[in-house]
């Protein structure tokens, strides 16, 4: 009787994440699990540390590197590359994924003196075309969960060892994951983790269990500190695994292809662990697949069929959210730009103009492109795919502001850098379907500024890069109905008793705090900004923020004409519809021009004109929505008047409010470095109120900031024939002005 098992541990924090929760991590799972490992110099382990984990270690931790490389020189510890700032590769280019892993087997030779032969592959988000790219990275075998290999037919009892797929004829090796031992590992007693090993050596020879999983179930988690330090659960399963080494031997990655060979071919479909393509799922589809599950297990027959109910795919968050799909279309559109200068680099090294080392034919300091420059663009734009930030499941992911806003600093800091070359001002405009929904966007570009309009969504503006700050103020994020909404227990606030050990984070959820089900349920539309809505007269604050008034007009949401224009160092785009307007006495005309300027002078300007061909009585209401990371006043506060000239009064962005007769307002952001003043043209009341959402972490359910909602009031009451015009400024200057 004798067995292999192989430990694979994977330690990630995403781009952006709060330095505290890095040290945090650091301190509860990351050393402690290390200092463990040390004690037991018999326990062979693979070990994986993202990109974003391996810079922080440099600059804060600098002797677990040092830690970790002593291991591997005594062979106790394999290491695994990975796309260094850990991206889905599914949703980016196929040249940044291969980037992005060379990256890291750089970084791995040259930090930890070993050729990485393995790779952790981000989210076990496959897709049968990545077996090419990844091997032509010189990547032997890669580890996916069992149930990838169940969804391809395998049986459950033929996943020990490593199976062998290709793509194109290019080869890669594959290790399925238990999960079992997923589940059982730390959150259950060591001997049962034993057992379940054992069942396999009874089986015969030559056999193998992988255990792949996060680090920070290792004391980041809830309640898992306490359980695998204090409650000494790591020493208890090392010694454990210690103790029955007459039949059961820990091993890497390497030494077991090196001694054994494959168990087959195979051929996976797209997938990852099911959690992820149940998350994937539309939340309607969401909640037919959950009940599903539920009757199965109830019939004791969930896991003969469970391989037949494969959810969704990781590209699902694109469509279930609008705002995962357009930061991810702007990063495409960087690495496009990234990899046309890349391309120009290289027509020029091959014609002699342009050196190796990015210098001119001549040596002089400015050759035709900062190849430097360049390069240094595209590790941000790499920064920028880190995945976290781009779909959601039982961490926060998309519903986290700093993750959103680190992704697009990183890509609009990488903009300004291949941007620099086009001068002090500069503007641009381009017509293309941007996010791929099959209508054209508008893309204005400036020096200063870059700003996105969709006519045929509600002639919306829906980005708004302030390039200075490496900020997108329109960044905010949509209430989205989740499948875990109707399930949250506002009375299991107290941590929930397991006998056998501690739970999982997926397992039921809990709020909070009260009140959270008001935040539940989903917007009407996505929170895009100059979403024109025609009220009733007599409409109050409170009204429009609950979403009880009703909208008038038939202009959100509709197709508008579009034409650009250019002029005075400005450019623009020039949307109007002839639409209706209801009233007393039935539907009115209305014709709505909307002209939207990127001017040179830090200044985006909204020109409405209004021209009724009925008789008009009616409030007009654009809704903005402004994003901002936290409501403290401290860091992020509001005042009335739309300049230093104003109410110095400091407001907070977390109350609601109706400033009346305000010529404009101002938001001071201390941490983006930015002051945005908005200012109208007539006066108006203003509403605002803060934009939250409720949404799930792993500690359970909470309520989130993502910014402010400012809504004006522009009384409308027009005879067939006359017009109104009406205008909104947003400028923005440096706060310490």
């Amino acid at each position: 009787m004798q067995t292999t098992l192989i430990l694979c541990i994977h330690n990630h924090q995403p781009v952006g994440n709060l330095p505290d929760v890095f040290a945090r991590a650091y301190r509860d799972a990351y050393l402690p699990f290390l200092e463990a490992l040390e004690r037991f110099p018999q326990i062979k382990l693979v070990l994986h540390n993202t990109g974003p984990l391996l810079e922080w270690y440099e600059e804060n931790a600098p002797e677990y590197i040092e830690r970790v490389r002593a291991l591997v020189e005594r062979g106790q510890v394999e290491i695994l590359t990975g796309a260094f700032y850990e991206p889905i590769l599914s949703a980016i280019p196929a040249r940044d994924a291969a980037g992005q892993i060379a990256k890291m087997n750089e970084y791995v030779s040259s930090t930890f003196g070993t050729k990485a032969r393995g790779m952790w592959l981000a989210e076990r988000v496959w897709e049968s075309c990545h077996a090419k790219t990844i091997a032509g990275a010189g990547v032997e075998y890669v580890p996916l969960d069992d149930y990838e290999f169940r969804l391809a037919g395998i049986d459950d009892d033929d996943l020990t060892g490593y199976f062998v797929t290709e793509d194109q004829g290019v080869p890669l090796s594959l290790f399925p994951i238990s999960k079992r031992l997923r589940y059982a590992i730390p959150f259950r007693e060591p001997e049962e983790s034993i057992a379940i090993l054992r069942e396999l050596a009874e089986r015969g020879p030559g056999l193998a269990a992988v255990f792949g999983d996060d680090g920070e179930k290792f004391g980041v988690w809830p309640g898992t500190h306490s359980h695998v330090y204090s409650g000494r659960w790591l020493d208890r399963f090392f010694t454990a695994l210690a103790e029955n080494s007459d039949w059961l031997t820990t091993s890497t990655f390497s030494e077991f292809v090196d001694t054994t060979p494959a168990r087959g071919r195979a051929y996976l479909p797209t997938s990852s662990y099911p959690e992820m393509m149940e998350w994937a799922l539309p939340t309607p589809a969401r909640r037919s697949y959950e009940r599903l599950t539920r009757e199965l297990e109830q019939q004791d027959a969930a896991d003969e069929w469970r391989p037949f109910l494969s959810g969704g795919i990781w590209k699902g968050f694109l469509t279930k959210y609008d705002e995962a799909n357009v930061m991810a279309r702007k990063m495409f559109r960087v690495s496009e730009k990234v990899a046309s200068q890349l391309r120009t680099i290289d027509v020029l090294r091959s014609d002699g103009v342009l050196s190796d080392d990015g210098r001119g034919e001549d040596g002089g300091a400015d050759p035709p492109v900062d190849a430097a420059a360049v390069h240094e663009a595209r590790n941000e734009l790499w920064r920028g795919q880190c995945n976290c930030a781009y779909w959601h499941g039982v961490f926060g992911g998309l519903y986290l502001p700093h993750l959103r806003s680190a992704i697009y600093k990183h890509l609009i800091r990488a903009e300004n850098l291949l941007d620099a070359s086009r001068g002090t001002t500069w503007n641009s405009m381009e017509i293309i379907d941007h996010d791929l929904d099959g209508e054209d966007e508008v893309l204005l570009e400036s020096h200063w500024a870059n700003l996105y309009a969709a006519p045929a969504r509600g002639g919306t503006l829906f980005e708004l890069d302030l390039r200075r700050a490496e900020t997108n103020i329109l960044a905010t994020m949509s209430r989205y109905d989740e499948a875990y909404h109707h399930a949250v227990d506002e009375t299991a606030a107290a941590e929930e008793d397991d006998e056998d050990g501690v739970p999982t984070i997926h397992g039921s959820m809990r709020a909070k705090e009260s009140g959270l089900e008001q935040l539940a349920g989903r917007d009407r539309r996505p929170r895009r900004s100059s979403i024109d809505r025609f009220l009733a007269k007599g409409t109050g604050c409170e009204a429009a923020r609950r979403g009880d008034a009703a909208d008038l007009g038939d202009f959100v949401d509709a197709r508008y004409g579009f034409e650009l224009r250019q002029g005075e160092g400005s450019v623009g785009v020039i949307m109007s519809r002839r639409g209706t307007v209801r009233g007393d006495d039935g539907p009115a005309g209305v014709i709505l021009e909307k002209s939207a300027w990127l001017a040179p002078d830090d200044t985006v300007r909204v020109d409405y004109v209004l021209t009724a061909e009925d008789d008009l009585d009616a409030l007009f209401a654009p809704e903005w929505n402004l994003a901002f990371l936290t409501p403290n006043t401290d860091y992020v506060y509001l005042t009335r008047g739309d300049s230093e000239a104003g109410d110095s009064e400091r407001k907070s962005l977390a109350r609601r409010a109706n400033h009346r007769d305000a010529d404009g307002l101002s938001i001071t952001d201390l941490l983006g470095g930015e002051v945005v003043s908005i200012s109208l043209e007539p006066a108006s009341d203003i509403w605002t109120w803060p934009l939250e959402t409720a949404s799930q972490s792993e500690g359970g359910v909470e309520r989130v900031f993502q910014g402010v909602t400012i809504t004006t009031s522009w009384p409308v009451v027009l005879k067939a024939g006359e017009r109104a015009s009406f205008s909104l400024a947003l400028r923005a200057r440096p706060a310490e002005e």
